[in-house]
């Protein structure tokens, strides 16, 4: 019997506006792009065109460090990692190794769907880099597009301290919404801003020395990784109980063949000729920096979790639907912070909205409506100004067309009700009639539900149904 060692380098794209060493455009998206024209002599590589570090992508790397409770060295450097790839344009790599900015993280996070077990894993370190450009093999020719050359990345390497896939995709699940929330990039894996390498390595289970590991490179979905997990996992093991040894390899993962094949051996860093880089100065941050940004940070998935568990009660239904989408997640905490009560905001949020944005598979900026008018809707129904069942019919108007609230009750008339009209319409009722009146002053109440419903019917479902019974049981005493 053997246990399962896994442990991951995560490579996360950061959404600064420029590249990492030159002045190019970092865009976030690649596949509607012109081919080779984001790009410069610095990022081609070319003689006498030398890097200078940007402030922006250093700065969001620092801000996703701090999310990742890491130490942050005030004086860090870059370092030349010696590869060849035909889409690296200098065949080296600039990144970090002998002394990165920030080491020593930790992430404790929830892995079960009742978001009631805790995890905590522990980061090597969360270095800067850069990305290689793209290989187009398309119709047996292989095309280049380094567009992508030399967008920063920060590369986050974990201790081996995973033992089971659903402890990985919860991990990286959570990975995601950090970036997300700390609005230092996307980690849409469709889109190649996130890509996970999993290294896997067998031990028996009475010995605490691991046998020799593979690493499976560049997978962009959860579903992907975790096939590629279970498969690497039972071909070691077959290996094994054969009385085999396990080779050091890195390995690619074929998703539609549902398997890993070789692409060479396992390289170690001797083989990488790691140098300091000589182009680029050492790295040095202050403490006034550091504290800088340390005051944009914003609480992360784990800690608004446990707000919305503990001291809101939701449901897991609720929690997804706030923490799945930044946007959404926005203008809850903003309609929390204007009006007050959150399962009130909450419930006008999740349901008929998160409905909407998992039917067309969009984000919530994707919709007609602003955050702005999401919370004059809310206004409105903490002024009295719309009642309940008024409330879906304006939300389906705002969802629908982005139309203002207020325009929506202008136009079809879904003003509230008084006081003097709801009694005009009992005593239009009980006229109608009198036997309901007769029936409710002798104590039947049976009818009284009837009575409101066809209050509720006269008054275009404007009338408060709990106003109309206060004055029903004041007409009967």
């Amino acid at each position: 019997m053997f246990d399962t060692v896994i442990w991951l380098e995560i490579h996360i794209k950061l959404n600064s506006p420029n590249k990492l060493f030159c002045r190019c455009k970092n865009e976030q998206e690649f596949d509607d792009l012109t081919p080779n024209t984001h790009v410069c002599p610095t990022c081609m590589g070319q003689p006498w065109a030398l890097p200078v570090l940007n402030q922006e992508p250093l700065e969001k790397a620092i801000q996703l460090w701090l999310a990742l409770n890491c130490t942050v060295q005030l004086i860090s450097q870059f370092d030349r990692k010696s590869y060849f790839y035909p889409d690296l344009p200098m065949g080296y790599q600039i990144t970090q190794f002998s002394k990165p900015t920030n080491i020593d993280g930790s992430v404790t996070f929830f892995i079960d769907k009742e978001f009631s077990e805790e995890r905590t894993v522990w980061i090597v370190d969360a270095h800067i880099e850069t990305d290689t450009g793209k290989s187009i093999h398309s119709a047996g020719a292989v095309t280049l597009d380094y567009n992508r050359a030399w967008t920063p990345l920060v590369e986050i390497v974990t201790h081996p301290e995973f033992s089971t896939t659903q402890e990985v995709i919860w991990f990286l699940k959570h990975l995601q919404r950090v970036a997300r929330f700390q609005d230092v990039g996307d980690g849409d894996m469709d889109k190649g801003q996130m890509r996970v390498d999993v290294n896997i390595s067998l031990k028996p289970q009475w010995s605490e020395i691991l046998w020799n590991r593979t690493e499976t490179k560049n997978m962009s979905s959860f579903s992907a990784i975790s096939r590629a997990i279970e498969y690497e996992v039972e071909r070691q093991t077959e290996i094994l109980n054969n009385g085999g040894v396990i080779d050091q390899q890195t390995r690619w993962w074929d998703d539609v063949a549902g398997s890993s094949f070789v692409m060479r051996s396992k390289e170690d860093a001797m083989d990488y000729r790691y140098f300091p880089e000589p182009d680029m100065p050492l790295v040095s941050i202050s403490e006034q920096q550091l504290s800088k940004i340390s005051q944009t940070m914003k609480p992360g998935p784990y800690e608004r979790i446990k707000t919305y568990k503990d001291a809101y009660k939701f449901n897991k239904e609720y929690i997804n639907a706030l923490i799945n989408d930044v946007d959404v997640n926005q203008a809850f905490e903003y309609g929390v912070a204007q009006w007050n009560p959150p399962a009130e905001v909450a419930k006008r949020l999740v349901w008929p909205i998160q409905r909407r944005l998992n039917e067309q598979q969009v984000w919530f900026d994707a919709l007609a409506f602003t955050q702005k008018q999401f919370l004059d809707f809310l206004l409105l129904i903490k002024d009295g100004k719309l009642a309940n069942a008024q409330a879906k019919i304006v939300m389906s108007e705002m969802i629908a067309h982005g139309t203002n609230p207020e325009q929506v009750i202008e136009e079809k008339w879904l003003k509230p009700v008084d006081e003097d009209q709801v009694k005009n319409r009992l005593d239009q009722i009980f006229k109608e009639k009198p036997d309901l009146l007769e029936d409710l002053k002798s104590g039947n109440m049976k009818p009284m539900w009837f009575v409101v419903g066809q209050v509720m019917k006269l008054s275009w479902w404007a009338a408060d149904p709990g106003m109309v019974n206060g004055l029903i049981r004041k007409i009967i005493g």
